[in-house]
C-alpha cells in the first residue's frame, strides 16, 4: 500500500501473488542470469513495462509466504498470455522450498508508505516502510547503515500528528539499505491502522495458482514465450 497524507489512508500497490502445488518443480520456473532472477507470470497484468511491482510467492503446505520486488517485462508472442518478472537476486528457489519449515508466524504484507526515523543520537532521515506485519516492518532506501539493536522513533509523513506516530521499535536486522525493525506490544493506533488497511488490500488481491497439468513436474520447462530483450542483453 502507498500512503495518501491527505486522506490518512492507504492506496494498493502493485502486487501479483501466485502459488505452487505441492508436486511443482519450483527451479523449472525460474531463469537466473547474471544476478538476476526471471519468472513468467502466466496472466494479465496491468503494468507499464519496467514497473517495480510486489510479488507473494506461496508453497503448497506452508503457512507463510515470500515476498519480493521486481519489475514487469512484457512478451510479445500471440501464443502466451502474461508477463515476466524480473528480481535482482538469484537461488530464489531454495527459498521457495524451506518455506513449509519456516516458523515464522507473522506474514509480511506489501506497503509503500514514506517516513521520518529519529536515531537516538538525535539523527534524522527519511525512510520508507516497505513491508508491515503484525509485529514489526521493514524499512528501505535508508540514507546510512543501521546498527541492529539500536532503536529509532518512525512517524509517517503528511498526516496529523497524532495519527502519524507510528512508535519506537528496535532494529532486529540490517541489510545494505534495508532494515527489520520489531516492535513490543501493544502496538500504536496509527500502526495498527496501516496493517488493517494493508491486510484488506491483500485479501483482495487475486492469487494465481500453479497449473496441475504443468510440465515441470515431468522435469521439463513450462511452456512460456522467449526471455524478454533486457535478459536477453545480460551477459549469461
Amino acid at each position: 500500500m502507498r500512503l495518501n497524507p491527505a486522506r490518512a489512508s492507504l492506496v494498493p500497490v502493485p502486487l501479483v501473488r501466485y502459488r505452487f502445488g505441492r508436486a511443482a518443480n519450483v527451479d523449472l520456473h525460474f531463469h537466473e542470469i547474471d544476478g538476476h532472477s526471471f519468472f513468467f507470470y502466466p496472466s494479465h497484468l496491468q503494468y507499464r513495462d519496467g514497473q517495480w511491482v510486489f510479488a507473494e510467492f506461496g508453497m503448497h503446505g506452508a503457512s507463510v509466504s515470500c515476498l519480493l520486488r521486481g519489475r514487469v517485462y512484457g512478451q510479445q508472442s500471440a501464443r502466451f498470455t502474461g508477463s515476466w518478472l524480473d528480481f535482482p537476486l538469484r537461488g530464489f528457489p531454495q527459498v521457495l522450498r524451506k518455506l513449509e519449515s519456516t516458523r515464522r508466524d507473522r506474514e509480511r504484507i506489501a506497503v509503500d508508505v514514506t517516513v521520518t526515523i529519529l536515531r537516538g543520537t538525535g539523527v534524522k532521515a527519511l525512510s520508507r516502510i516497505s513491508d508491515i506485519s503484525a509485529r514489526g516492518l521493514r524499512l528501505a532506501g535508508l540514507p546510512f547503515l543501521l546498527n541492529e539493536g539500536e532503536e529509532l522513533s518512525i512517524e509517517m509523513v503528511g498526516g496529523p500528528r497524532g495519527q502519524s506516530d507510528v512508535g519506537k521499535g528496535r532494529v532486529v536486522w540490517v541489510r545494505m539499505q534495508e532494515a527489520g525493525i520489531e516492535f513490543a506490544a501493544p502496538a500504536r493506533p496509527s500502526f495498527l491502522n496501516v496493517l488493517a488497511q494493508a491486510e484488506a488490500a491483500r485479501s483482495s488481491a487475486a492469487e494465481l495458482a500453479h497449473l496441475d497439468a504443468c510440465t515441470c513436474k515431468r522435469g521439463e520447462r513450462p511452456s512460456e514465450p522467449p526471455l524478454p530483450s533486457i535478459a536477453l542483453r545480460r551477459p549469461k
